[in-house]
């Protein structure tokens, strides 16, 4: 019997086809990762009919940590950037304001899952004359509609317009603009002004479009919008809409009746707390750590000297979700809303609900001071910044690394996450419950004393 030998050189070629083909299968599989887009996207786009696409509103950046979370529906998805990831219609991640519409292609590299572009949507394209600024926007509110002849027009929901608005302005969803527009736009010679959620925001574009349809020609879109107007630093108003839609979902939120006491103790808003002007500053211990804890303020009239003074020091206390009741407690009684009489409460009290996943700042304590066995402590801080002091017997791995490492974290345990402000913790968390876990994340700015001696103070 005679054996056939084969030439190495031949062997060798065969195993570096199994190999190449083997490696080219993987690298093929990475590139057609499954895609998610939120319902919005997709009345516009196919991204759910194209490979490694995530696509949905940016809801938290990461810096530390080099993470973003996008918000797609009611899930959430977490993706690592680095120097390789392309930015498109953005200078930075970080100056990417939370809410905008962002598209993500996405891959998989070392087990972590990475953004290999992360692209702002601008929404609708607005022909650069039809521009118009936040500078110019703020000069027109100045002078009021009237003596700077505009109509300015919020092309959002009413339930958001009602949350908190442009002053001056008046509610005309794109989605009921053809049965406001004979009511609202009766004169062809003011100028038009839409406005809506930001540059990701198709609404104000697409009703500055219809207007055009119908032989308007004085037309202008403030594309920034709403986000650019509060990160100007300018003021907000809300509607009594907003504050009922408040009561009806039985949310949290600060009412403040800044009227002399003698007044409020006639009549005032239910729910309201009486802080006269003059002792606001007394009452700045009693707000809340959450600085996004709803705070509206009234006074008689609605925007006057006392209301915006108050706005523009609440905000600069770094409350973000400030405004102003816009006709006051005059308007309140002229819809014939329900009024209290007698003494008003003169201290503030807030209770926030906690979103899905929380764990309240109590019950995080509770757990520190009485260990139970079948809970862990996570901390997704850097090593770096674990110098100054880590929570006892807790484990440490950077959010970087958990997409990575969930194989070395306990299934048999609820886990508690924390980090330094909440940011990264709620990413983590977004992950693990993903992955099966049984895990909850604190929300709250965590600050180790520099002294060595693991010592710790919370801010909610």
């Amino acid at each position: 019997m005679s054996i056939k030998r084969f030439p190495f050189s031949r062997i060798l070629g065969a195993l570096m086809f199994v190999v190449s083909f083997v490696g080219f299968s993987l690298a093929h599989a990475e590139d057609n990762l499954p895609s998610k887009s939120d319902q919005s996207c997709l009345k516009c786009h196919d991204y759910n009919k194209k490979p490694n696409i995530i696509a949905g509103k940016l809801k938290e950046v990461s810096v530390k940590a080099n993470a973003i979370q996008v918000q797609v529906g009611k899930d959430t998805e977490v993706l690592l950037f680095d120097d390789k990831t392309v930015l498109k219609n953005a200078s930075s991640v970080s100056e990417i304001p939370k809410g905008e519409s962002v598209k993500v292609i996405y891959q998989k590299r070392d087990g972590k899952t990475f953004a290999k572009e992360i692209e702002v949507k601008k929404g609708l394209a607005v022909p650069k004359h039809e521009l118009i600024s936040t500078e110019e926007v703020e000069k027109l509110v100045a002078k009021g509609p009237k003596a700077g002849h505009y109509i300015l027009l919020d092309s959002r929901p009413s339930a958001m317009f009602n949350e908190g608005h442009i002053p001056t302005a008046v509610s005309m969803p794109f989605f009921d603009f053809d049965k406001l527009v004979e009511k609202v736009l009766k004169d062809k010679n003011v100028l038009q002004i839409y406005y809506c959620a930001g540059l990701s925001c198709v609404l104000s574009p697409m009703a500055a479009k219809k207007a055009k349809s119908l032989g308007f020609r004085d037309i202008k879109v403030y594309h920034a919008g709403l986000p650019a107007w509060k990160k100007a630093g300018n003021i907000i108003v809300s509607e009594i809409g907003g504050l009922e839609r408040l009561n009806k979902l039985q949310a949290s939120y600060i009412l403040m009746d800044l009227r002399p006491t003698d007044m409020v103790t006639k009549s005032h808003i239910p729910n309201a707390v009486s802080v006269p002007i003059e002792s606001l500053d007394s009452i700045k211990s009693q707000l809340p750590g959450y600085k996004a804890a709803p705070i509206i303020i009234y006074d008689q009239k609605g925007i006057d000297e006392s209301t915006v003074a108050t706005f523009n020091k609440i905000s600069a206390w770094g409350y973000t979700n400030v405004s102003i009741l816009s006709k006051g407690f005059s308007g309140w009684q002229k819809e014939g809303m329900t009024v209290a009489t007698g003494l008003a409460d003169t201290k503030i009290t807030f209770v926030r609900k906690l979103l899905p996943g929380e764990i309240s700042l109590d019950d995080f304590r509770r757990q520190l001071e009485h260990p139970s066995p079948k809970v862990v402590i996570l901390d997704v801080r850097l090593p770096s910044e674990t110098k100054d002091g880590l929570f006892p017997n807790s484990i440490q791995v950077p959010l970087d690394d958990i997409e990575s490492k969930v194989s070395d974290l306990p299934r048999d345990k609820e886990i508690l996450v924390h980090c330094s402000t909440g940011a990264r913790a709620e990413m983590a968390y977004a992950i693990l419950k993903k992955a099966g876990f049984n895990v909850k994340y604190l929300r709250a700015k965590v600050d180790f004393d520099k002294d060595g001696k693991g010592s710790y103070k919370f801010e909610e």
